[in-house]
């Protein structure tokens, strides 16, 4: 017996004879195969016609998702013909029969003269509720394999021996339901299981706030979840995983950026992860401020984010976790990915070898955007480039040992020249990640995961940017060279033991080595009027140069009980200490769940984390050589989520956080984005004293089970840092913050998409504009020399932003292959969203004053064209 694939309507195969002439045939007469088929396809694939074929007769069927070819295209113009000759008419050829038992229709592969078994055809519902239960595993021991329900509940077991049989029925938060079955040879015998609520094994249940499933995340576990069909259907520039997670409640970022700051804090600190390996820089294009991940999301299977607070095995991060697994491969062949866009061309491919044993895993992304910056009407020329490879080999060595090796690299490029004045910066950065995995069942009640990992970061900045408009608040001149490596090794282990059924232990440990070779140097010029009111060419050279290195050791404890039938709850302690900063932090966390019913629970987290600041984290192009001490936060956050019936899911959730010993913050008060940022005028050293976040959200879902999709989230937020006494808003600030997101399936094959956004105008910094009269750097004549300073910082508010992003995607079904053709549309009504402002001394009533402009603004509306191929 084999397991069969999650998400398919039936899954098991049937016995009886092959037909001798390769069509379908039917055996038996019960009046559901006489029923009027109404089915009307055209070149449709088999799996889209059987469903047509349920809803227009009435019929139920079962069929294995193994056996029959779901993707194979076939038509049928069987409106008037009953449902066993359209059955016989598109089943042609498969060599597949066709079987009634009551009322319902058995598809399935003839057994080759072994027809000494029986059948067992049934549905798994809810005790009480009668809801069907999905993903739910029926096998008769002692078979270690079996088959799942689907989203209806609905089973089909074959291949069964003639005898008496204890069947077992397993699914996550109901109880393990076992059943004595008897059945007789050529029986297809119908049963309907009802299995009773028991509470989610500590060791699958989500405690933690604010988590979010994505991808292939079971709804079990969490109940805000976004599949890969809406990842896929939501419309985003370069069909990046990070885009998507913009718009969940309590993140916030630019057009630009893909860097996501959660719930008031900065992208440093989140902690992203790809199979348990952190990233320490996984976005390209940083000088472009991070505007892509480096991981392409047709390679992963799932991924959990955590905006609140979170088990003590994450590490020393304060904002959140981004974790990221890779996809598995299908059962059997391969599933190879190609897509084109504007942006971007991609290949992936998976696998699996050793008889099912080992899977493979490789991938390659290239992207170029000119396209679309032309498409953006941007004025500088900037020709940036990226490139990505993934890859991944795992074999299960005996029954409990799983060992994957793993390598991820990727890099960047991107030149910006000005033909005219002669400027030009370059910059190359790269990252390399290679990491072995060893997963060991440790007797029947412990799970050890050991992580050996090694790779490095390197960026290479040059630029020579020359300004002919002496009048502008530039350099004159600006010369930079920035080199700088980061190297890292690490040793991490993580046990997970049983000590009963209500009470799991949690520990591990983590060993990191690093260091770091830091070259940086800069020269720059500006007009400066001297203290005798001289204008002169100030001159400032910088060089600094650092090689730091440390270790970062480890180590934490954690007990998750379970205190009565509802209540769960997991206290942890973290010790972290960092040879570089030389310091240390201990951290405990305290998380709880109150399942108040089947649909309903209540979530809620407190405790303090120490973020340090990694040696690839040193500011060297702003000159600072030494590090800062860790940064203590404390947060609390607790939450509500429902299900409701059709398919909705229900969350409200507050959060409080504080930040001691805050490190200091380089910004451009400006808020322009800049390859060489370091040099220009408006660049602050900001020393906050304290900061702090807090918010609530509330999100409301419509799960993909109709034609139609949604998802509606709202945030009051607000996060700040106390400068020079005042408590001072953050750069991204957003006081209100409303997401918007649908998908609709129109007809077979086409989905229309959309998602829109707003959020109360960020921060800017006023700036004070006045005229020095200055003697000229030859003596010859006075001029007026404009000097400029600034007020409170982010004392002002930018407009509101707000955009609408649409996406038409047509799917063309092939007989081994799937093509998907999108056209997005960013920015749909061209919302010209600013970014800051441009200042001027105009002339009013005969005297100069300061007046602002809209200044550098985010993307415009943006067409984009690609395809995506699934063979």
């Amino acid at each position: 017996m084999r397991r069969f694939g999650l998400g398919v309507c039936l899954a098991a195969l049937i016995c009886g004879e092959t037909p001798r002439d390769g069509a379908a045939q039917t055996t038996g007469g019960p009046p559901v195969l006489d029923r009027v088929a109404g089915l009307d396809i055209e070149s449709r694939p088999l799996g889209e016609a059987l469903e047509a074929l349920r809803r227009s007769s009435g019929v139920a069927l079962a069929y294995s998702p193994d056996v029959v070819p779901l993707d194979r295209v076939v038509s049928c113009t069987c409106r008037d013909v009953t449902v066993r000759e359209a059955l016989t008419r598109i089943l042609d050829g498969l060599g597949l029969q066709v079987r009634a038992v009551r009322n319902q229709v058995l598809i399935g592969r003839g057994s080759g003269g072994d027809a000494a078994t029986a059948t067992l055809v049934g549905r798994v519902l809810e005790a009480g509720t009668g809801r069907p239960v999905s993903a739910a595993e029926v096998r008769i021991p002692p078979s270690r394999s079996g088959v799942l329900t689907g989203a209806d509940g609905r089973f089909l077991l074959n291949g069964i021996a003639a005898g008496t049989h204890d069947l077992e029925v397993r699914a996550l938060g109901y109880e393990l339901h076992s059943q004595r079955v008897v059945v007789e040879v050529g029986d297809a015998v119908p049963l309907t299981v009802e299995l009773a609520y028991a509470p989610i094994p500590l060791r699958e249940m989500v405690i933690a706030p604010g988590s979010f499933g994505v991808l292939e995340a079971s709804p079990a576990v969490t109940g805000i979840a976004v599949s890969r069909e809406e990842i896929e259907a939501t419309p985003q520039i370069g069909d990046d995983v990070f885009r998507t997670l913009k718009r969940m409640p309590g993140v916030s970022t630019d057009d630009v950026s893909t860097r996501l700051n959660v719930r008031g804090s900065t992208d440093r600190d989140l902690l992203v992860r790809l199979d348990g390996l952190e990233l320490y820089e996984p976005y390209h294009l940083r000088d472009l401020d991070g505007a892509l991940g480096i991981v392409d999301v047709q390679t992963l299977g799932s991924i959990d984010l955590i905006t609140g607070g979170f088990p003590v095995e994450f590490g020393d991060k304060s904002a959140g976790v981004f974790d990221m697994r890779t996809r598995s491969a299908p059962t059997e062949g391969t599933r190879t990915t190609a897509g084109l866009s504007l942006s971007s061309i991609s290949l992936s491919s998976q696998g699996n070898f050793a008889d099912g044993r080992g899977q493979w895993l490789t991938s390659l992304r290239r992207g170029f955007l000119q396209y679309i910056l032309a498409a953006a009407d941007v004025e500088d020329d900037l020709d940036p480039r990226y490139w990505d490879v993934l890859g991944r080999a795992q074999y299960l060595v005996g029954d409990g040992h799983l060992v994957s090796a793993q390598v991820l690299l990727a890099g960047d490029q991107m030149a910006w020249f000005d033909d005219e004045t002669g400027s030009r910066v370059d910059s190359d950065w790269s990252n390399a990640y290679a990491w072995l995995t060893w997963k060991a069942d440790v007797g029947r009640r412990a799970q050890v995961e050991t992580l050996l990992s090694a790779g490095g970061l390197s960026r290479d900045r040059t630029g020579l940017v020359e300004n002919p408009n002496r009048g502008e608040f530039t350099p004159l001149s600006a010369d930079v060279s920035d080199v700088a490596d980061f190297r890292f090794g690490g040793l991490k282990q993580d046990w997970q033991v049983d000590l009963s059924g209500d009470v799991l232990l949690k520990a591990g440990a983590d060993l990191r080595w690093s260091d770091g070779d830091y070259d940086y140097r800069n020269r720059t010029a500006r007009l400066a009027v001297s203290a005798d009111s001289r204008l002169f060419v100030a001159t400032d050279s910088a060089v600094y140069n650092a090689a730091p290195d440390g270790t970062e050791v480890g180590a934490y404890l954690a007990l998750r009980v379970r205190l009565g039938a509802r209540l769960s709850a997991e206290a942890g302690l973290r010790y972290d200490r960092w040879s570089h900063l030389g310091a240390d932090g201990l951290g405990p966390r305290l998380l709880a769940r109150w399942d108040l019913g089947r649909d309903t629970n209540l979530r809620a987290s407190m405790g303090r984390y120490y973020q340090s600041q990694g040696i690839q984290d040193l500011a060297i192009q702003d000159g600072e050589s030494t590090f800062s001490a860790p940064e203590q936060v404390d947060q609390v956050a607790a939450g509500v989520e429902h299900r409701l019936g059709g398919g909705y899911t229900v969350r409200l959730e507050g959060y409080w956080k504080s930040v001691h010993d805050p490190r200091p913050i380089w910004v451009n008060l400006s808020r322009e984005i800049n390859p060489i940022a370091e040099v220009e005028a408006d660049r602050s050293r900001l020393l906050p004293e304290a900061g702090r976040a807090r918010g609530v959200e509330a999100i409301v879902t419509r799960d993909g089970t109709g034609s139609l999709s949604w998802s509606l989230s709202y945030a009051l937020s607000r996060a700040e840092d106390r400068l020079d006494g005042r408590w001072t808003p953050r750069v991204l600030d957003q006081t209100h913050a409303f997401n918007a997101r649908f998908a609709y399936d129109i007809r077979p094959g086409w989905q229309f998409s959309g998602s829109w956004q707003y959020h109360t105008g960020w921060p800017f910094t006023e700036q004070i504009l006045d005229v020095v009269v200055a003697e000229s750097e030859d003596g010859s004549e006075l001029v007026e020399v404009i000097e400029r300073g600034f007020g409170p910082i982010n004392a002002g508010r930018l407009p509101a932003y707000h955009r609408l992003d649409l996406r038409m995607t047509r799917a063309f079904q092939f007989e081994r292959s799937r093509l998907e053709v999108f056209l997005d549309v960013f920015n749909v009504y061209n919302r010209e969203n600013l970014r800051g402002y441009e200042w001027f001394l105009r002339p009013s009533a005969g005297v100069l004053r300061a007046t602002r402009d809209p200044g550098e603004g985010q993307l415009p509306r943006l067409p984009t064209l690609g395809l995506r191929w699934v063979f």
